[in-house]
């Protein structure tokens, strides 16, 4: 089985090398596609937040509101040790910072491997700034925040009732504070982000490639092709969607479902960032296809209320 498994590996390979070579001619406006992307919509909105989160998990800034807060949110969500500083930094910073801020904790025992996986579930939050730069740009300020509430509202439901009760014992934790100079750690936070973010970029062309070399080989209409590059990666997925001749609500359920998914890009940033722990991913994955559900379903129920009042 694994000499087959090589096999089908090297053969996926050599294919993947001919079809580039076939298709050289999407490889250079893909790349500049990508970088602009990048400068224009993903480097603005995550190289402070990469940052910032560094610098509050390495100092424990939240520690004390920790103490005050995490009783009742670990009771509430079934979760044990340091939680709420993981949820609450996700909501700000979006992912795949979640998964980094997530696998942090995990490493220095600040959480268990149960309430990671929980963690992962309900914690993957599009950043704010990003979402509203990008949807503002197709829908007007309402919808905007519409999808915006209903994505995070969605974590919550999955938070709820979709997870499994830790019991592990508090004392596994580390609650102890940090005293690292904030201008100390700075320059490596800083250095951390580019890192991070060049590999999004990375994530970003590559996928990029791959999705402009389908549909060179499959002729989709527009819809479809939306909908793969969204799967695919979020960032063109939704760029292209303000020229895709649909109604709105169409395009509405279209943008709801390829942030809730996440798009195979950020599903690879989530395996870098959490050091292929399987089990984060495959959390991660179980929580990506609940909140699709969810959130085109309440969508869609919201819409058709909405229609015959």
């Amino acid at each position: 089985m694994n000499k087959l498994k090589k096999i089908l590996q090297i053969a996926f390979l050599f294919l993947l090398i001919f079809i580039l070579f076939k298709y050289n001619y999407v490889l250079k406006p893909s790349v500049l596609i990508s970088i602009n992307l990048w400068i224009t919509k993903v480097f603005p909105s995550l190289f402070i937040m990469f940052i910032l989160n560094d610098i509050i998990i390495r100092t424990n800034i939240l520690n004390d509101l920790n103490k005050i807060i995490n009783p009742f949110f670990n009771k509430i969500f079934k979760t044990k040790g340091n939680a709420f500083a993981c949820f609450f930094l996700s909501i700000f910073s979006g992912s795949p910072t979640n998964a980094y801020i997530i696998n942090e904790n995990l490493q220095k025992k600040l959480i268990s491997q149960k309430t990671a996986n929980n963690l992962m579930r309900y914690t993957y939050f599009s950043n704010p700034l990003f979402l509203y730069n990008i949807l503002s740009g197709i829908f007007n300020k309402f919808i905007t925040f519409k999808i915006i509430i209903i994505h995070y509202l969605a974590n919550i439901v999955i938070g709820l009732f979709f997870v499994i009760k830790d019991d592990a014992d508090d004392t596994y934790y580390n609650d102890t504070n940090n005293h690292e100079n904030i201008l100390y750690i700075l320059p490596q936070s800083i250095s951390k982000s580019i890192n991070t973010l060049l590999m999004i970029l990375g994530c970003i062309t590559f996928y990029m490639i791959m999705t402009n070399i389908f549909t060179s080989l499959i002729s989709l209409n527009d819809t479809l092709t939306t909908i793969l590059k969204g799967l695919l990666e979020i960032t063109q997925g939704l760029n292209i969607l303000a020229s895709l001749k649909q109604t709105s609500i169409i395009k509405e359920i279209i943008a709801v479902a390829i942030i809730s998914f996440g798009g195979l890009s950020i599903h690879t940033q989530v395996l870098s960032l959490t050091t292929n722990n399987k089990e984060l991913y495959q959390n991660y994955l179980i929580g990506r296809i609940y909140q699709t559900l969810i959130s085109t379903g309440t969508y869609i129920l919201i819409y058709l209320f909405i229609a015959h009042i």
